[in-house]
């Protein structure tokens, strides 16, 4: 049994001798290298089950030894096998994960990721996608598509593509001057068409997370605005491959023009699967019906998590739509949504703090950088943190705090006693202010786990008096701030 197989390649290399250590005095006259298990490689002729092994490894797509040989020797093999066997040989024979690693930083070297446990599946999944990414739609065999899907379908559960081809669009006739044109853009329907995905996603039984990009990568001065489009058909070939996926937990689409008539699509059939705990629709073109029909999914959607919006272009009716559905109550346990990217006005920033004043349990997370908030705007998204006591992290980076908004934080601050985190990057507030928001949640981080008396969430004051209903934010009076409550007149 050779030692390299047993002592695992990142323990034998931290325990290495170090390059000054073998060049000092006492190390370099040594004759006797324990620690080098290569010492014999070039002094004494390979051993003839070595030799046995290269001769194996060049025909194993006709002789397939490893269920009949020693251990010893089928380590050998893992190395020797060369990383170009076609995979209807390799996928069901070879289980050897190190195999696997050696094909994944041969032929996909830009792609190395850390603590990876699984490079079977990793290999196979950047094998999927290889292909997909690069297949011509103009002469997609699905056929062959679903062969492969099928093939790697037991060891797939991710599957991100970051780009995909566009069919060829025909060429337009020459100009004719005697012929009548009809420039309407709403006459004739343009198609975008790519490779349809449903015979490949039904086979991927095992999938839990799908990222899409449609889009070309690296076109340079090639670059036509086509190439970034998909159609309506594009969805409905994804949504009958999303239909039988029973494990789907994570859904993307990045940065591509996902707008509201595709992303109701979308949901209406992922409403359906109870696994989906993840949407990410970031850098799209999201405007305010598609908001609305994100709401109604929030609304209605049992198990969905997280909820990515950033960088779209829905307005003051879309922030309505999300936060109709966060002060309702929603069945979904929602713990984190990111409207990053996304310019806010007054009226925005009036409804979103009415929502998460009256949502007081969900979400966990809300990351609101560089929405544009300043100066009223600014202190509403500040002053939420008074009322609202289920946020534990709130980010608010490269928006302007400064001024009113500062004091309103602190305030805001000072009575809750649960936030944990909050990213104050590039908001334009004081040192002062800084190191009283590190003081104040430095307070929370020392009183987690610590029973608490009713009196530190809310106030006795406004417990059972009218002066109570000023907590529940009203979302029609854009003037209002959190935290600021009317002097209280004396009863006679």
């Amino acid at each position: 049994m050779k030692i390299p197989y047993v002592v695992p390649y990142n323990t034998r290399k931290a325990y290495a001798t170090s390059p000054v250590m073998l060049n000092s005095v006492g190390e370099i006259n040594r004759k006797t290298v324990p620690e080098n298990f290569e010492w014999d490689d070039e002094i004494t002729p390979a051993p003839l089950t070595f030799l046995a092994a290269s001769a194996l490894a060049i025909i194993f797509h006709r002789i397939n030894p490893l269920h009949v040989i020693l251990q010893k020797d089928v380590d050998i093999l893992m190395d020797l096998y060369p990383s170009s066997i076609p995979l209807k040989f390799s996928v069901p024979l070879i289980k050897d994960e190190r195999y696997w690693q050696r094909c994944c930083e041969e032929i996909f070297p830009r792609q190395n990721e850390l603590n990876v446990k699984f490079w079977k599946g990793k290999y196979l999944s950047a094998c999927l996608r290889d292909y997909l990414e690069n297949a011509n739609p103009d002469v997609f065999l699905q056929d062959e598509a679903g062969d492969l899907a099928h093939l790697v379908a037991p060891y797939i559960y991710e599957l991100r593509l970051n780009q995909l081809q566009m069919c060829r669009q025909p060429t337009p006739p020459y100009p004719n001057d005697y012929v009548v044109e009809d420039y309407c853009t709403y006459s004739v329907p343009k198609v975008y068409d790519h490779i349809p995905l449903e015979p490949v996603l039904v086979r991927l039984y095992n999938l839990e997370e799908i990222t899409l990009v449609f889009g070309i990568n690296g076109l340079n001065e090639k670059y036509l605005p086509r190439y970034f489009e998909f159609s309506l058909a594009d969805i409905e070939s994804l949504c009958k491959g999303l239909e039988n996926l029973r494990h789907l937990k994570t859904f993307r689409i990045n940065r591509s023009n996902l707008d509201c008539s595709k992303v109701k699509m979308i949901l209406e059939n992922l409403v359906k699967k109870e696994t989906i705990e993840e949407l990410d629709f970031n850098h799209c073109k999201i405007g305010d019906y598609g908001m609305k029909a994100l709401g109604g999914f929030i609304f209605i959607h049992k198990n969905l998590k997280r909820v990515r919006i950033a960088n779209n272009r829905f307005k003051d009716e879309g922030v309505q739509g999300i936060a109709y559905a966060l002060q309702m109550k929603p069945a979904a346990p929602i713990e984190l949504i990111d409207f990053s990217l996304n310019p806010m006005s007054l009226n925005c920033a009036t409804m979103f703090a009415a929502a998460f004043v009256r949502c007081k349990e969900k979400p966990q997370t809300l990351i609101v950088n560089s929405c544009g908030f300043s100066g009223k705007s600014a202190e509403k998204m500040a002053g939420l943190l008074c009322l609202n006591r289920g946020l534990l992290k709130f980010e608010i980076a490269a928006n302007d705090l400064s001024g009113e908004a500062e004091t309103t934080l602190i305030n805001a601050l000072t009575l809750n006693r649960n936030i944990q985190t909050i990213d104050l990057r590039r908001t334009h507030i004081s040192d002062e202010t800084k190191a009283k928001v590190d003081e104040l949640l430095k307070r929370n981080h020392d009183l987690l786990g610590q029973d608490r008396e009713p009196s530190d969430d809310i106030p006795p004051l406004y417990l059972n008096e009218p002066e109570y209903l000023i907590w529940e934010y009203n979302p029609n009076n854009p003037d209002y701030i959190p935290g600021r409550y009317p002097a209280r007149i004396p009863e006679v």
